[in-house]
């Protein structure tokens, strides 16, 4: 095969090879990268309780991936704060920066390896924590008692114990009543500790009852000493899935807050944290493993809190307490030097007044802690250690981009002036047989366009050459 023709069947399979390695280069490569979460500051002067999440991406699929050795340094003001732990399965860590809340620079790396790297800042147009209600709902609440319900948490677990605290008032004066009976009407989906209860003097009944599935109905029927009733008829709100958190109501500031923490799934995780009306306190991504027949367990540890009203949130995975959703469940508590002191911090203050009885303040407390609504604490996405990923990725698409197109473009000009080269000579032949004297013209015409043919394969050589340095770098 002539050369002229070798080059018009190569050029197309090199300018090919080359588009495709420019391609290549430009598609990027797996990527190992960590997102750093951060939430609001608490009031309880304990620093910042972030997350650490660690995912690799491959063609825009992330996986969480499990490191044993971590190290997360954070600085901000002058102080400095070091972190080191694991990734659990999830590829999350939950960290405890003792630094205030404002500009804080983070890094975290991994076997030498850098993670992410930036400023962290709370977004401008960060939504306020709003509490709920307080108040369970009701389809129907009737009679000249009016009665109203507040569960422990707002919320209940399925196949666990919840703590439903009903108060009975006069529903012209508003006044509390005592002495009236509640009786709870049976259902299945319901089991009470006591089929009736009966309100003291500050018109509160206590009722533990253990909700089986997740639409339960609560029937209430009360009567006063003098016949008068009322009912009220609603719902538990139940969270599926949810855990149950075992805590006191009241923590001295002087003693770790110890909870105990039950998970009725598979999970193999529970995700608890500590949260004030400000923000995010302590947090921690315990394991549970499971002991014989019973239910998965775990005691996790928080240290000394200041005194104030904190709530426990225990959830199935790592955002679940900033929605409060399906599978999460909160638990109330204070943290003072007596239960007095306790009741000071509540919400409410008619339900959080101190009773006339002092053997009647834990009572008090329980019922202070049943009419706290819980907010939501806001996550947001400090620094993404992806970003300089995707700097670099678009970096060398722009790179493998130049490359293809360059060998496209000499790769067309190349054969076209073959094809231009092979006609040429051929009618400058077809002229030198005619008159002899023409065969240097032919000649001359075929070097012309060997030295234009030549500079394109340069071109085209370059091109490949540069695609094969650059994807090898």
């Amino acid at each position: 095969m002539r050369p002229g023709r070798a080059l018009l069947v190569a050029t197309p399979a090199v300018a090919m090879a080359t588009v495709a390695l420019g391609l290549r280069i430009g598609g990027g490569g797996p990527v190992r990268a960590a997102l750093v979460m951060a939430a609001p500051a608490s009031s309880a002067g304990a620093g910042l309780a972030w997350q650490l999440v660690v995912l690799d991406e491959d063609r825009g699929v992330r996986e969480p991936v499990a490191l044993p050795d971590v190290d997360v340094i954070a600085k901000a003001g002058g102080r400095q704060a070091h972190w080191h732990g694991a990734t659990n399965e999830d590829g999350v860590a939950e960290m405890s920066l003792a630094l205030p809340a404002g500009p804080i620079h983070v890094e975290a790396r991994a076997d030498r390896r850098l993670l992410a790297s930036g400023d962290a800042a709370p977004p401008p147009n960060l939504p306020p924590s709003t509490p709920g209600a307080a108040w369970a709902r009701f389809a129907r609440r009737e009679g000249p008692v009016a009665l109203d319900v507040a569960v422990l948490g707002q919320r209940a677990a399925s196949g666990f114990a919840a703590s439903v605290w009903v108060q009975a008032r006069d529903r012209r004066t508003g006044a509390p009543l005592a002495g009236v009976a509640i009786a709870i009407e049976p259902d299945p989906g319901l089991t009470p500790a006591a089929p009736t209860v009966t309100t003291d003097e500050r018109g509160w009944a206590h009722v533990t009852a253990t909700p089986l599935g997740f639409s339960v109905p609560l029937l209430l029927h009360a009567r006063t000493r003098d016949e008068r009733t009322g009912e009220w008829a609603g719902g538990l709100f139940i969270s599926p899935g949810a855990s149950f958190v075992a805590a006191k109501d009241v923590y001295r500031s002087d003693e770790d807050v110890a909870m105990d923490v039950t998970v009725p799934t598979v999970r193999t995780t529970a995700y608890v944290e500590i949260d004030d009306a400000r923000g995010r306190v302590w947090a921690t991504a315990a394991p549970v493993r499971p002991s014989g027949d019973a239910m998965p367990r775990t005691t996790v540890v928080a240290p000394k809190l200041r005194p104030g009203l904190y709530w426990a949130v225990a959830a199935g995975d790592m955002e679940g307490a900033s929605r409060l959703g399906p599978g999460s469940i909160v638990r109330p508590f204070f943290v003072a030097t007596n239960a007095e002191q306790a009741l000071s911090f509540g919400t409410d203050p008619v339900t959080c007044a101190p009773p006339g009885d002092e053997r009647q303040t834990a009572r008090a407390v329980s019922q202070c802690l049943a009419r706290v609504a819980p907010a939501t604490v806001p996550r947001w996405t400090a620094v993404d250690g992806f970003a300089d990923h995707r700097v670099r990725d678009a970096a060398a698409r722009a790179r493998g981009m130049a490359i293809a197109m360059t060998a496209l473009v000499a790769a067309l000009v190349l054969e076209t002036l073959l094809l231009l080269r092979a006609a040429a000579v051929s009618r400058a032949r077809l002229r030198a047989a005619e008159h002899t004297e023409e065969a240097g013209d032919a000649r001359l015409v075929g070097r012309g366009w060997s030295v234009a043919i030549g500079l394109l394969l340069g071109v085209l050589g370059f091109a490949l050459l540069g695609a094969f340095l650059a994807r090898l770098g």
